[in-house]
């Protein structure tokens, strides 16, 4: 509930809101596995991944607020693990449009470890053109403080939890 209310101020402070969620660690149970271990043979590794209901319900009512678009902004190591992860969100998060997910690849050279902190709000600014505002949801705090402060006042940002609690 107040996940809900704290979004649904800011988007009647502003005229257009998009939400960038992360999926990692943020609407799927995030597992830890050793370098190397996700690969383009880590078929089905994703897929079977649990879902964070309860941030999920949270997503799904912030949903219907008039004027917040909701993206997914991930990253992925391979190209195997993106179209799982467009599997998983089809059955688990159906209420967000396909055209909405932006998934970056590694492999495909979207980002890299130097840029892997700052890659989601470069993402964000793009869409800056059609939104007035844009929020990260996110559990990495690197990313988090990065975000924050290449956003400074066009954006904010909220860890998981808020949207647990």
């Amino acid at each position: 509930m107040k996940f809900y209310n704290t979004i649904k101020e800011i988007c009647n402070q502003h005229k257009k809101v998009a939400l960038f969620v992360d999926m990692d660690g943020t609407i799927v149970e995030y597992n830890v596995y050793p370098d190397g271990y996700i690969t383009n043979q880590s078929k089905g590794l994703f897929l079977n991944q649990s879902p964070l209901d309860v941030v999920i319900e949270n997503l799904k009512r912030v949903s219907t607020i008039e004027n917040l678009e909701i993206y997914i902004l991930s990253l992925s190591k391979s190209n195997i693990i993106i179209e799982e992860k467009k599997q998983w969100l089809k059955k688990y998060v159906p209420f967000i449009k396909e055209s909405n997910y932006i998934i970056l690849c590694r492999e495909n050279g979207d980002y890299n470890s130097e840029n892997r902190e700052y890659i989601k709000s470069e993402k964000m600014k793009e869409k800056l053109d059609k939104y007035d505002y844009v929020i990260l949801l996110d559990d990495e705090q690197k990313i988090l403080r990065r975000t924050q402060k290449e956003l400074a006042d066009k954006g904010c940002v909220f860890h998981v939890s808020s949207a647990i609690i």
